[in-house]
């Protein structure tokens, strides 16, 4: 269990330069025009299928960063009827990358042989989905991309990085304040 922890810690470390944050944002039916959120029902599938990642511990911490982070942003947490619906998902890929020496060979004690560095790592991503209840189209779309070995501390607790994470990816989440504003901040046009 600290191991599958401790790989989320990894994953979603939220103060590292390394992580990469993208937005996807459907203009023509803007979010903020809508007041209640709910979650979607469970995927017992990927639950099975990847219980390492996908657990109950790693799910309500999700859950109630988000939910903190909408609620903060003027939206209502609903039931059954809600404005909106919103999905998260977590994937992680091995990946490999080869770097050569700078000269092509290592100097041993009598003679030089070459090498190359084959060097393994995970990369992660999280995913939140904002989709409309009723027409089931999404809306909104921001994830978070980051290289599990490189951004892992192991001091961190796993609910300071998924908070961390979660609130780096909702930033540019439009606040149910922003309804009337016919200007688009430049900072949001960046990411």
């Amino acid at each position: 269990m600290r191991t599958a922890l401790a790989i989320l810690a990894m994953m979603l470390i939220g103060c590292s330069p390394e992580i990469r944050i993208y937005h996807q944002v459907e203009k023509s039916n803007p979010v903020n025009q809508y007041n209640t959120f709910q979650w979607a029902k469970a995927d017992s599938l990927a639950w099975k299928i990847n219980s390492l990642y996908f657990n109950q511990l790693n799910d309500g911490r999700i859950k109630q960063a988000v939910n903190d982070l909408l609620i903060a942003k003027g939206y209502l947490l609903g039931q059954d009827t809600a404005d909106l619906t919103l999905r998260y998902d977590i994937s992680v890929q091995e990946l490999s990358v080869v770097l050569p020496d700078p000269y092509g060979y290592m100097y041993g004690d009598y003679w030089m042989m070459p090498r190359d560095n084959l060097f393994r790592y995970r990369e992660a991503t999280l995913i939140i989905d904002v989709w409309h209840s009723v027409s089931r189209k999404l809306i909104w779309r921001g994830w978070a991309v980051a290289a599990i070995e490189v951004v892992f501390d192991d001091g961190k607790k796993p609910e300071v990085v998924i908070r961390s994470v979660a609130a780096k990816i909702l930033d540019a989440f439009p606040s149910h304040a922003d309804r009337g504003d016919s200007v688009v901040r430049k900072d949001r046009i960046e990411n």
